[in-house]
């Protein structure tokens, strides 16, 4: 493989994914702008303070990627969808108990942080009862971020609660309007996920364990994980950064927030942390070069958000970097440009990012490889229900088994930073060990991450078999087709098994894809060719594994029976041929028996 063909791939994923995103992240940027002017107005008409255009603005931003989510999930899933009118509702009551919280915060700090800490890590646990509580749980967590970001949260006006509902009134009927309007022509792409406000995937009931006890839901675990860093966060933010307590509990709450896993904790904290020093030092720079309530630091400010949407879908680090470039822009607007802040707030990002790794790792933690070996085995077992599919020659059921796959898929990627992350340290390590050792040889081991990159080689085949089915449906009852497609279908049978540690079935020989038919190779036999390719490299990952060893033979115990009759105690001589051939024919046909059943068969 020539030296220039992986950065080649690279860079043509990262322009892929780039233009994926373009028009989500442009959409996001008209409601963002749209809040905006609206809420700027308001404020303007009513004399109020510009809090409560930020919280617009926030409101707009967080909603967008959530109703992205959404969006792209009920698409495909196909199931029902809440009325419009129900969803604009739902965020401005919200709205307000979040203002009647940020009044508690300030008059009685340690009720308000408590009853904080409860709203938040209660809408997490609420997932556990499906869809809609997990929807009703996302939102219900977006103003009281909103408190946190806004630089007046530590002394709002009591008098604007009710403008505050008004702002949400604002953000939803754009984001939604927008989107709604997107989603009727067809203009967003199916969703990659969310990091910072995560509408997860509800949990399914708590199963069984091996013992019987029933296993802690996921949503329990993070809502767990949840209060413990956020209150941590509280309680060092108050006492360690009297004056700026929002930044170490924002950052606590961004870092936790939708995680996968401890080591996907662990990873997006290094991101933040570098992320977050990167934007915070340009943004420094920015402010440093304008004045204070300068219009050209918050045309600066939605810049940056822009860039920050784009390149968000490529690293998460690029978001946090545009994130704390953001906030410091707007801090810098309002005149908070103390030469001081750009080491404390680097700091209270660290201790933040800290408090959220610790509890992660340490309160009901959950490992990202389990995470990632479940949303596996999901995008494993749609490709299984298209390529039987083809193999049953049911053409008008593979379209729909494309959109589970690409739907699976799309979770799937949601861990795959934390899993190239782990792979580049472990490979880091052999590289050093092997360093140290020359006469040492060999390659490093497969990791998790080169399963996520097979699962990446099949979209195009998959796109490519779903085309191929939709202008020919003739082409599914060629034999040759329907053969491969079965055997493929198997293989990835045997990968499913050895990612749940099922051993192989004894009685089943390793199963090989049937040959390409002769002759020139049509869309469907390119397609099985490059998923053949893919489905090897998921087996170097997940080899097969083995049978287990058939327990040793045990001779019973040799007891004489009882005589049947008293003649047979003592048997009359028999005559010589017949006692011969009689011999013989008893001792085959005990062996016949022990071959056909006995535990020593074969």
């Amino acid at each position: 493989m020539s030296a220039f063909v992986l950065p080649r791939q690279r860079v043509t994923a990262v322009a892929a994914t780039l233009r994926a995103g373009a028009a989500a992240a442009l959409l996001t940027m008209v409601a963002v702008l749209a809040s905006f002017g609206s809420a700027l107005g308001v404020e303007h008409l009513a004399h109020l303070t510009l809090g409560v255009v930020i919280q617009a603005v926030v409101l707009a931003l967080t909603l967008s990627r959530v109703e992205r989510n959404r969006a792209g999930r009920a698409g495909a899933a196909g199931g029902p969808r809440a009325p419009l009118p129900v969803r604009l509702a739902l965020l401005p009551v919200v709205a307000i108990v979040a203002s009647e919280v940020g009044l508690l915060m300030v008059d009685h700090p340690d009720l308000g942080d408590a009853v904080f800490v409860l709203g938040v890590s209660a809408a997490i646990w609420m997932r556990r009862f499906g869809p809609t509580a997990s929807r009703l749980g996302t939102l219900a967590t977006l103003p009281f971020i909103a408190l946190l970001i806004t630089p007046v949260v530590v002394a709002p006006d009591g008098s604007e609660r009710w403008w505050a509902a008004l702002m949400a009134v604002i953000a939803s009927f754009w984001v939604l309007t927008l989107y709604a309007v997107a989603e009727r022509l067809r203009l967003l792409p199916s969703p990659g996920g969310d990091d910072d406000v995560a509408e997860s995937v509800p949990a399914a009931p708590p199963a069984a364990a091996s013992d019987g006890r029933r296993r802690i839901p996921a949503s329990t675990k993070m809502a767990a994980q949840m209060a413990v860093g956020l209150a941590a966060a509280f309680v060092v933010g108050r006492v360690a950064f009297p004056d700026h307590w929002p930044w170490v509990v924002v950052t606590a709450y961004i870092v936790a927030a939708g995680n996968r896993g401890r080591g996907d904790v662990a990873v997006k904290s290094v991101a933040r942390l570098v992320g977050g020093a990167a934007g915070t030092a340009l943004a420094t720079v920015a402010v440093a070069a304008a004045p204070v309530h300068s219009r050209w630091t918050v045309v600066a400010i939605f810049v940056v958000l822009a860039v920050a949407l784009c390149l968000r879908a490529v690293h998460y680090a690029f978001w946090a970097a545009g994130v704390t470039a953001v906030l410091a822009l707007l801090y810098g607007y309002f005149g908070l440009t103390a030469g001081h802040m750009l080491a404390e707030r680097l700091l209270a990002i660290a201790v933040g990012s800290a408090l959220a790794v610790a509890a992660a790792w340490v309160v009901l933690p959950v490992r990202s490889r389990d995470y990632a070996r479940s949303r596996l085995a999901r995008t494993l077992a749609a490709l299984t229900d298209l390529l039987l599919a083809i193999a049953r020659a049911e053409p008008a059921t593979v379209a729909g088994h494309r959109a589970a796959f690409r739907a699976a898929a799309a979770d799937l990627e949601l861990i795959a930073g934390t899993l190239a992350a782990r792979r580049t340290v472990f490979r880091l390590l052999w590289a050093s060990r092997r360093r140290g050792t020359p006469a040492a040889t060999g390659r490093p081991a497969p990791e998790m991450a080169d399963a996520v990159d097979a699962v990446r080689r099949c979209r195009q085949p998959v796109d490519a078999l779903a085309r191929a089915v939709a202008d020919a449906p003739e082409a599914v009852a060629a034999g040759a087709a329907r053969r491969r497609a079965g055997g493929l279908a198997r293989q990835i049978g045997s990968v499913r098994r050895s990612i749940a540690g099922r051993p192989e079935p004894a009685a089943v020989p390793p199963q090989r894809t049937a040959p390409a038919a002769a002759g020139e190779p049509g869309p469907i036999d390119e397609a099985l060719d490059e998923l053949t390719a893919a489905v090897a490299a998921l087996a170097i990952v997940f080899p097969p594994a083995p049978a287990p060893a058939d327990p040793p033979a045990t001779d019973p115990p040799a007891t004489d029976p009882p005589p049947a009759h008293p003649a047979a105690a003592h048997p009359a001589p028999a005559d010589p041929a017949s006692a011969g051939s009689g011999g013989a024919a008893g001792v085959g046909g005990a062996a016949a028996r022990d071959d056909g059943a006995g535990p020593a068969a074969g």
